[in-house]
């Protein structure tokens, strides 16, 4: 690889940084690119930043003269206010899942690969723990999952472009995060370990607050009724839907010291501003009707697909039978039950549940429901001649 440029996006932390001394040892010329997407102050407190904020500039450069790499900073706040933190706020707005960080890896690669060609260089890196492959005999490149699933960020690679994916190098891909760790620890190598995290960024709704609230007008946040559904009786009152979320367990509401236990979040109704509790039956669906999917080009979407499922909740694949429609959308149908499972949340395909899966598609949960079969043909048959004929029947029961 002597002669070939390579542009890594550095965050200052443990994994972007051994991904460059890793790179530079295989023979790259590297370059060190920092993505300053976020300000400290989006947030009320630093644990709240999201888990792609750079904390300190100078130690990334500092970093980067250390292991002789020429360094780039790029500002990209308003960006990532635009196709991020606008996105989640309409999307708290509307009720659906929160898809920040799905969007965010996506943005960002594309930025790396519009300086990669400013600076011109032949690929862009990232310290994600994931591999990606190119198929020889379709030409198309595929993202495939780390083998240790506890460090696996297949999933958040997911909306990457081909043109992304065929400059793209991850040379985590075949490493676990503890071996990464000893690496950094045995060159001595500058590699600030990130605030812990718990979950994706604005996972809570503490996280998310000063956002909500310097965003969205008043006029959006009606207060309204909180109301149990096993028992549909009311039991406390909320200042505003969009400061809850699906799936939100043991909730609290203002001037409420009741801590609803076992209950969550179930659903929303926005005509009458009222927030259902439940249990996670009310959240577990045997299927789902998906909306504006991407699937690899080779893969024939005429007829039924057997594949995997994974959320960004769990390591775990769930096996699924796919029924593509038109208008980029599918229906789904699991094959075990699936919790939770809240509108607008990314679902990611693969085409195996093993070590060398490779993921072949993705889309947004729309309709939620169970998925029934209908024998027209039988219909007919058993229909008397001066019966009306029967209406067309929907595949969903909701």
């Amino acid at each position: 690889m002597s002669g070939k440029k390579v542009l890594i996006g550095l965050t200052g932390r443990v994994d972007s940084a051994v991904a460059a001394f890793l790179l530079q040892k295989q023979g790259f010329e590297v370059i060190g690119l920092s993505i300053v997407s976020s300000d400290a102050d989006l947030v009320d407190k630093k644990e709240f930043l999201p888990k792609c904020h750079i904390h300190d500039l100078e130690k990334v450069k500092a970093f980067c003269e250390k292991i002789n790499i020429p360094f780039y900073a790029t500002n990209t706040v308003s960006r990532y206010n635009s196709v991020v933190v606008d996105k989640l706020v309409s999307n708290k707005i509307l009720g659906m899942a929160n898809s920040s960080c799905f969007n965010c890896t996506r943005d960002r690669f594309n930025i790396l690969f519009e300086k990669m060609e400013t600076l011109k260089a032949d690929y862009i890196a990232s310290g994600h723990y994931a591999k990606v492959h190119r198929n020889h005999g379709t030409g198309e490149c595929f993202i495939h999952p780390n083998q240790d699933t506890a460090s696996d960020q297949s999933f958040l690679l997911a909306g990457l472009g081909h043109d992304v994916l065929d400059k793209l190098l991850l040379p985590l891909g075949e490493l676990r995060k503890t071996e990464v760790e000893k690496i950094a620890k045995k060159f001595n190598l500058m590699a600030e370990e990130s605030i812990k995290h718990v979950g994706f960024c604005f996972r809570s709704k503490e996280s998310a607050n000063k956002i909500l609230r310097t965003a969205v007008p008043k006029s959006l946040m009606r207060g309204g009724v909180v109301e149990n559904s096993q028992t549909e009786t009311s039991v406390a009152d909320h200042e505003s839907m969009i400061f809850h979320y699906i799936g939100e367990k043991e909730p609290e509401f203002k001037d409420s010291n009741q801590v609803f236990k076992n209950l969550e979040i179930t659903n929303f109704d926005f005509k009458t501003s009222t927030i259902y509790l439940g249990s996670e039956e009310d959240v577990t669906f045997n299927g789902t009707q998906l909306s504006d999917i991407h699937f690899a080009k080779h893969f024939d979407i005429s007829k039924p697909l057997a594949c995997f499922v994974k959320f960004k909740y769990s390591n775990e694949f769930v096996r699924v039978d796919l029924y593509f429609k038109n208008n980029d959308s599918s229906i789904v149908d699991f094959h075990t039950p699936v919790y939770p499972l809240i509108p607008g949340e990314v679902l990611v395909f693969y085409d195996k549940n093993t070590s060398n899966a490779k993921i072949i598609g993705w889309g947004l949960v729309s309709r939620r429901g169970e998925f029934k079969k209908i024998n027209r043909l039988e219909e007919f048959e058993t229909r008397n001649d001066d019966e009306e004929a029967p209406r067309p029947h929907n595949y969903w029961k909701f």
